[in-house]
């Protein structure tokens, strides 16, 4: 076979379609120039299949065979990996600045202030203990210390709220977004015929995958037709190519109510992964809701129940003006009893406490090893409180002054928490006594004239009461203004933590979407430089069917 007209035609018809569709791709890109996740994509050319001739083989021209994306995966599962420690410092960065300002010293009424001004009023107190005037300044202060401890522990609690409302807002972002990756996954599969593919699709896809990784950790499996399947760090997977798996919300009863998230297995059932969640945003929230804010509230009560403990300690032994004694100045501790959700036997525990002055502001759990039998471990210290046996239905003493009653019978690893400093900084309160009857206020030692303890209360302000974790009357280290400065020192050493973690994690990603873009992105030159040439290369094919034309013409006028 020798050469021909038609060959010629055919080789230049192919040039000029496939510069046009270069072209085209390049007015694509820069149109995308500031389309956040848009990959750059190039024309990748070949030659056509050639044809024989006598002389050996003839080119026939150019064909694509296909437009890629120009994608880095490496690159793309770094930006993954640091997105979801992201979204982990930024909602802690968040609710500590939450924190910083429930605990503001410096602004409205503070607990340092209002401790002071109760101490300086019993101080003043002390140098007339029958003044009316002065007995009144106490009553109001005392009031105004419960009213700023009863805030302080509405506001954690309400912080707890606001991030379990969160975390079920997150729940459903997650679920969203993996649903439409699914989606994705099936529109790219669709869109991806032989060796083009979806790439646009593909480019929506990555976007959505790098928003999901913010919000929980992911490990991303690309599979070997073209689309992406998502598992949890734990293996359980979240999205399998065209399906995703749902997450929900269950409450749990050993946590106050607060939310645990379950994920679907795709049979009808569901798995608790609250656990296994490792990364982004929702391991941030269900941190800062079980962990941090808790471990700040906890101290604040213990502060608190320290407080109206040693208080009553000591104006039990002193004298009002009416001759009263051993009167209450704030409303006795109350032990809190939780029965955990789990446990498999009968049993009831009821707890009293029945030594005010005395029983320890810490949080215990009995844990059953018997019939009669149980383990006691003190939650706030760590540490094992001892082993015990006990007569059903017969009341026991622990940890001071408990006092404990067991009903039922219990199973072998039954499980009961109680304390006296649960949510004791929310009920505060002074004492129905001292409210009706300001008389009642024993100022005095001896008498209801001496003013000697008055002065021992407002002593109390520089007595060391607490070690670094709770109560320790008569050998501590730290007053109550030192234990709660330790307290609001602390919320702001995490608070600049954080803000340096998140600051970190921007420069990271910063360097990172910078690296991304140096490969990924669209450069106007470059793009304008490849609209040049195909311009040209356009006209150039142009040209040789113009001439193709010409030799026509030639050979219809010599026939």
């Amino acid at each position: 076979m020798s050469s021909n007209i038609f060959s010629i035609l055919n080789t230049a018809k192919l040039g000029l379609l496939t510069q046009q569709l270069a072209l085209e791709v390049t007015g694509n890109n820069i149109a995308n120039v500031e389309t956040e996740g848009y990959s750059r994509q190039d024309v990748v050319l070949e030659s056509n299949t050639p044809r024989s001739i006598s002389q050996g083989q003839l080119g026939t021209g150019v064909r694509v065979s296909g437009i890629e994306r120009v994608f880095d995966q490496f690159l793309f599962q770094q930006i993954l990996s640091e997105g979801d420690l992201t979204g982990n410092f930024e909602v802690r960065k968040d609710v500590f600045e939450q924190l910083e300002i429930l605990f503001n010293e410096n602004q409205g009424r503070s607990l340092n202030g209002e401790l002071s001004e109760l101490f300086a009023a019993f101080q003043d107190l002390s140098s007339n203990p029958t003044g009316l005037p002065e007995r009144a300044e106490v009553v109001g202060r005392a009031q105004s210390l419960a009213s700023v401890f009863n805030n302080l522990g509405d506001g954690l609690f309400k912080i707890q709220r606001n991030i379990d409302a969160i975390v079920s807002d997150e729940v459903s972002q997650i679920n969203s977004l993996a649903s439409e990756i699914a989606k994705l996954n099936q529109a790219v599969f669709a869109n991806s015929p032989g060796q083009f593919s979806a790439n646009d699709l593909k480019d929506q896809r990555d976007r959505l995958v790098k928003e999901l990784s913010e919000k929980i950790d992911i490990t991303l499996v690309k599979e070997a037709d073209g689309q992406l399947s998502l598992t949890l760090g734990n293996g359980v997977p979240l999205v399998l190519k065209d399906f995703s798996f749902d997450l929900s919300t269950g409450l749990n009863g050993n946590n106050k109510s607060f939310l645990d998230v379950f994920i679907s297995n795709g049979a009808g059932g569901t798995t608790n992964v609250t656990s296994a969640i490792q990364g982004g945003e929702l391991k941030g929230n269900l941190d800062m809701r079980d962990l941090e804010v808790p471990a700040v509230k906890q101290k604040l009560d213990r502060l608190a129940a320290g407080f109206v403990q040693e208080f009553n300690r000591v104006h039990q032994q002193g004298f009002g003006v009416d001759g009263s004694t051993g009167v209450n100045f704030f409303t006795p501790l109350s032990p809190t009893v939780f029965t955990n959700t789990l446990n498999t036997g009968s049993a009831q525990v009821s707890v009293v406490n029945a030594s005010p002055t005395t029983v320890a502001v810490d949080d215990f759990e009995i844990t059953m090893t018997g019939a009669n039998a149980f383990n006691l471990t003190n939650l706030t210290t760590g540490a094992s409180a001892g082993s015990f046996t006990f007569t059903a239905g017969t009341t026991f003493n622990l940890a001071g002054g408990f006092a404990v009653n067991i009903t039922g019978t219990p199973a072998v690893g039954d499980r009961f928490k109680f304390s006296v400093s649960e949510n004791a900084a929310t009920f505060v309160t002074v004492s129905s006594e001292v409210l009706a009857n300001s008389q009642k206020i024993a100022a005095g030692n001896a008498t209801s004239g001496d003013g000697g303890n008055a002065g021992d209360l407002a002593g109390l302000q520089s007595e060391l009461t607490f070690n670094s974790v709770t109560l320790q009357s008569g050998s501590g280290a730290f007053t109550f203004d030192e234990f709660y400065n330790a307290l609001v020192s602390a919320i702001g050493i995490e608070s600049a933590t954080s803000q340096a973690g998140v600051r970190q994690q921007e420069a990271v990603l910063l360097q990172l979407n910078n690296r991304r873009e140096s490969i990924s992105g669209v450069s106007i030159d470059e793009e304008l430089i490849n609209l040049v040439q195909f311009q040209q290369a356009f006209n150039a094919s142009a040209r040789m069917i113009s001439l193709v034309e010409e030799l026509f013409d030639t050979l219809i006028n010599r026939i």
